[in-house]
């Protein structure tokens, strides 16, 4: 049997048997280097503790208090119980040289062989079960150690943006571990479609990530809504009808999201129908169109509309600089919660109709770098104030890109992710009206996981503030 499956065994017998099988007794039996492979660690044979034996309630009631706060500090009191021990080693290091130094004068003295030497003959020959224990102890590190490459890679992936063990899919486990294995130095898995990441995946995985994306996107927009779209941009109507058709747009239905689509119809429709009306003028056929004309008259504005008209974020666009952004880097949009909290959660990027490749990926780096950079800095003020994290938190990100628009969320599961909730194109001309419901479907399905993460935030505010323990916890894993 491998030494690494051997530990394991050892570490589902001390669940079961320790009589107090907290994570500071396992670190000390364990001999852990690391709090994330420790706590982890930890977790995964709980977890599995627990599949084999489901109703035991010395098992459930450690799950109880290891997801609450309960063992927060154990690490903290493991290093202390390791810096005791250097300090024990070092005087039983001196005892012993003072020993040594003392038999060797009397050795010495008498001319004799020396007492020393002997006893470490008899040991060595003769060698005693605690030696034994001592010897065994340290491989048992060792593989626990060596062994990050089969388990503790992946295991040092799973954790929240604390460093605490937080419930993750089998799915999001191996992403983790495929990305471990292939980018050690790396601090964001970037799951977006045209990504090199993505493009290593197995095809199961991959397949099975994007229907999860499916899953948490698709359903986002109710039937009601997608009829009413198709519905409306079928309509065979001559192309001077549609700007009437735009001011008579009324939403009759007590739905609040229906509402919310017509006011972005409203709003943002009619620059479409104007540029499609102009022909060989038409500024979206048009080459020599400007990044920052196109931008305010067909993206900023659709953006704009939804963000705030579903989650109410003030959106603001045209070069703005932020002191969330790295080195003050200037965004093309940038959007702000409008609650208590007035946290920066959207960052945007674009370019014009006609842009080199070049623009795409250095926009694509841009968007990530400060995207981990505004994650960061709501986690720490939110910290400091000693509150709670929201449960769902999301940065939001937006790629123009030529005629098309990419639309992102950012995440923390072990390490930094980005995600595509959708992308769609531009309608270009009076042709292509019904692209109209992927690309208002595709702005809405954000706007709406904006909302969501807007109401977590107003939720965790709601809750009761973390103990000073678990405060202190917090800011002491912020300063490493």
């Amino acid at each position: 049997m491998p030494r690494s499956q051997e530990v394991r065994k050892e570490q589902a017998k001390f669940l079961k048997t320790h009589p107090d099988p907290r994570p500071l007794n396992f670190f000390v039996e364990f001999r852990y280097r690391k709090r994330v492979s420790g706590y982890n660690d930890y977790s995964l044979c709980l977890n599995n503790a627990l599949k084999a034996a489901p109703e035991s309630e010395k098992l459930l009631n450690l799950r109880k208090k290891f997801n609450g706060t309960d063992y927060n500090n154990d690490w903290k009191q493991y290093e202390d119980w390791k810096e005791n021990e250097k300090v024990n080693d070092k005087i039983k290091k001196r005892k012993r040289e003072t020993h040594a130094s003392f038999h060797k004068l009397l050795d010495d003295g008498i001319g004799g062989k020396s007492v020393h030497d002997q006893k470490r003959k008899q040991t060595n020959e003769n060698p005693t079960s605690n030696t034994n224990y001592k010897e065994n102890e340290d491989i048992c590190i060792e593989d626990v150690d060596n062994n990050e490459n089969e388990v503790g890679e992946f295991n040092k992936a799973i954790v929240d943006v604390l460093g605490n063990a937080i419930e993750y899919s089998e799915l999001a486990e191996k992403i983790c571990s495929i990305y471990a294995k292939q980018y050690s130095d790396g601090d964001l898995i970037d799951l977006r479609s045209c990504s090199s990441f993505f493009k290593i995946l197995p095809k199961s995985i991959a397949k099975s990530y994007l229907s999860e994306m499916d899953t948490i996107t698709e359903s986002l927009i109710p039937d009601d809504v997608h009829q009413f779209l198709v519905k409306f941009f079928s309509q065979n109507i001559s192309d001077n009808d549609w700007q009437t058709k735009v001011d008579d747009l009324r939403s009759s239905e007590q739905n609040y999201l229906i509402t919310a689509l017509v006011r972005i119809l409203r709003r943002t429709l009619p620059q479409f129908v104007k540029a499609f009306s102009l022909g060989a003028q038409n500024p979206l056929q048009n080459i020599a169109t400007i990044e920052q004309a196109h931008l305010n008259a067909f993206v900023h504005p659709c953006l704009d509309s939804a963000l705030w008209n579903v989650a109410k974020i003030h959106y603001e666009y045209g070069e703005i600089p932020s002191k969330n952004h790295i080195n003050k880097e200037r965004a093309d949009g940038v959007g702000f919660m409008t609650t208590a909290d007035k946290f920066q959660i959207v960052y945007v990027e674009g370019s014009k109709p006609v842009a080199k490749q070049d623009k795409e990926i250095a926009d694509a780096k841009k968007i990530s770098r400060n995207l981990k950079n505004i994650f960061s800095k709501i986690v720490k003020e939110v910290i400091k104030n000693r509150r709670r994290l929201p449960k769902r938190l999301f940065i939001f990100g937006a790629q123009s890109f030529q005629l098309r628009l990419h639309l992102y969320y950012l995440d923390y599961c072990g390490n930094f992710r980005l995600n595509e909730v959708d992308n769609a194109n531009l309608p270009r001309d009076f042709s292509e009206m019904q692209d109209f419901v992927y690309f208002y479907e595709c702005i809405l399905k954000w706007a709406l996981l904006v909302q969501n993460v807007t109401k977590s935030f107003d939720d965790a505010r709601s809750e009761k503030r973390p103990s000073r323990l678990s405060y202190a916890n917090s800011l002491l894993q912020l300063d490493e």
